[in-house]
């Protein structure tokens, strides 16, 4: 199974973009108000940086996995410990994202359709898609659905254009003190910083020239983005009513209104937004079972879909409410990023330079 670097970057975008937009910019503004788009730039670099770090620790080792160079590096035992924490976080991230979206579509359009149907629907399409054709049809399938994602959201930017009124992003660095811009940074950047998914990726590129360029261009898209949509949610809105909003960018876009002739374009929205919904979990699917596959030497990489599809589902059953989510989302922020995007890479980079320096002494 090969990618190619571009598929590699489409599927980072993809992935990130849908999440990121569609949960992140309500918390920013409730913490930054109107300098809330100074945030997402900052958590551009943050994202940046992390996926700096992570990228430069996969190229170390080209053609491995994260399970596969942690068991180089600390052998059999300790490298499976290494890649719990990894574990643990692909399927909380799996099983809140199918949550979260089979209740949007619930609340939004099918609110007679039970939510656990929802979920087994998007979760029985990844399955076909990653069964049949694993990372390679999946990048196949972000190389159209991630160009249709952006292109929806610079289209309803443009729409909205006439609803944008600049004053309600005055007065710049006027209400919000330069550590509440920080603080509400760390939320966004930590949903950019899901680019450690590249120390599994990076092993099935088929070309590694200009790997490093294409993993940072699909964050600075991301972030880029970000940072368009909370300013069109904030000159429309203003950050009173932009940080009330559950989902601020929907409602943005149920706002367009040209002439009562252009309208109703939420829908349109929606059915794009599920492929990068069903590119997430298919994905988040795959690097699973891969991964469990490589750790514990297991031939086929289908095999495990037994146990990741079913825990994902079984995750995403058990949340109970919009307090649980918040919660996960907060717990992805202050324990999975610093460990798994941050401080497992560093320890992997010290661990492979200090081998290598050995290797070379003898």
């Amino acid at each position: 199974m090969k990618i190619t670097g571009w598929q590699l970057f489409w599927i980072m975008a993809t992935v990130e973009v849908v999440m990121a937009v569609w949960l992140r910019i309500s918390p920013a503004v409730e913490m930054a108000g109107q300098d809330a788009w100074m945030s997402m730039l900052l958590a551009c670099l943050l994202g940046g940086a992390i996926t700096l770090l992570v990228v430069k620790v996969g190229m170390l080792h080209p053609g491995q996995s994260l399970a596969q160079f942690s068991r180089e590096l600390f052998g059999p035992w300790l490298g499976k410990i290494v890649t719990l924490p990894y574990f643990a976080a692909w399927f909380i991230l799996s099983g809140d994202v199918l949550r979260s979206f089979a209740d949007f579509l619930h609340l939004i359009l099918l609110d007679k359709t039970p939510v656990w149907v929802l979920m087994a629907m998007i979760l029985t399409a990844a399955i076909y898609l990653t069964g049949t054709s694993g990372i390679t049809g999946i990048g196949r399938f972000c190389g159209i659905a991630g160009p249709l994602t952006i292109l929806t959201l610079l289209v309803s930017f443009l729409l909205n254009a006439t609803n944008a009124r600049w004053v309600n992003l005055l007065p710049v660095l006027g209400d919000s003190s330069l550590t509440e811009i920080v603080r509400a940074s760390f939320a966004p950047a930590s949903f950019l910083a899901e680019s450690f998914m590249a120390l599994v990726l990076l092993s099935f590129v088929s070309n590694p020239k200009h790997i490093l360029k294409k993993s940072l261009a699909s964050v600075w898209l991301t972030g880029v983005m970000l940072v368009l949509s909370t300013l069109m949610v904030l000159m429309v809105f203003g950050p009173t009513v932009a940080q009330e909003l559950r989902f601020p960018y929907f409602m943005l876009v149920r706002s367009i209104n040209i002439l009562n002739f252009i309208q109703n374009m939420d829908i349109l929205v929606i059915f794009i937004w599920i492929f990068g919904v069903f590119a997430k979990i298919s994905l988040y699917l795959f690097i699973t079972s891969y991964e469990i596959a490589q750790c514990f030497r297991i031939k086929s990489w289908k095999r495990p879909f037994w146990l990741t599809a079913p825990l994902i589902y079984l995750i995403a059953m058990i949340i109970p409410n919009e307090s649980a989510i918040m919660m996960l989302q907060r717990l992805w922020e202050m324990i999975v990023i610093p460990v798994c995007a941050i401080g497992i890479p560093i320890g992997l980079w010290i661990m492979t330079s200090v081998r290598r320096r050995l290797v070379k002494t003898e």
